[in-house]
């Protein structure tokens, strides 16, 4: 008697078989330390290559140190961060910088990565976020990257926060000051969300996004918040 013919190999998990990879590069200060603990936490990726400037060790599975210039990772998604001299960046971080003037350069890293999506995340002042151009493209650089061939490139412009590790007390008491007085002045959607709140807000804004060019300002991010986590929105601040 023939024997019974093997069963087929087990297809793997669904939620495996889904699982993408990411590169970060940038992610510094504030905001861009809780996004790349989002990418690390949210289980969509199986690793994140993080661009850094001297190799280091990790005890976490998901973070893939990326000796910037060395060899090519390659990834399905790419986070970048863009600061200025404003933000705190310890002087022993290993974390690679992204400038202003290093954008094309980074989106440059991300498609050689193969990268189909470029995220990229550039805060600006609470002032610049009641116009039309939050949500428009800003720049010659953002254009150029239209051309670069990504299937979705999603622009992410979060309201920019001081980070007070930077300032001396009496520095951080007057911009105190005149945050509150922002806040009572400026729509509700322009202040400054916590960075923690930023960055699932910009995760969310991404699974959003569809095919092509998108882009995020404060307001979006807000309206985000308020529809996904009303529980982490800012509270509305009022004159006594």
């Amino acid at each position: 008697m023939n024997a019974a013919p093997s069963p087929p190999p087990a297809a793997a998990p669904a939620a495996v078989s889904r699982q993408r990879s990411a590169l970060a590069l940038g992610l510094v200060g504030g905001l861009g330390e809780e996004l790349l603990a989002a990418l690390l936490a949210t289980g969509e990726y199986r690793a994140v290559h993080v661009g850094v400037t001297q190799m280091i060790g990790s005890a976490m599975p998901h973070f893939r140190p990326w000796l910037v210039g060395r060899g090519t990772p390659v990834v399905d998604d790419a986070f970048v961060g863009v600061t200025g001299e404003e933000t705190f960046v310890p002087t022993a971080s290993p974390i690679h910088r992204v400038g202003e003037a290093d954008v094309l350069r980074a989106a440059r890293l991300a498609r050689d990565a193969g990268a189909t999506t470029l995220v990229l995340v550039a805060p600006l002042p609470a002032l610049l976020q009641m116009g039309e151009a939050t949500r428009t493209l800003a720049s010659v650089d953002e254009i150029a990257l239209v051309g670069m061939g990504f299937a979705r490139l999603v622009f992410i412009r979060p309201t920019a926060a001081d980070d007070p590790r930077r300032l001396p007390p009496v520095l951080n008491l007057v911009r105190a000051v005149g945050r509150t007085l922002a806040d009572i002045m400026l729509p509700s959607y322009a202040r400054a969300l916590s960075a923690r709140t930023a960055a699932q807000a910009i995760l969310e804004a991404v699974r959003s996004a569809g095919p092509g060019v998108a882009v995020f300002g404060a307001k979006e991010l807000a309206a985000i918040v308020q529809k996904k986590m009303p529980q982490l929105a800012p509270k509305r601040v009022r004159l006594r």
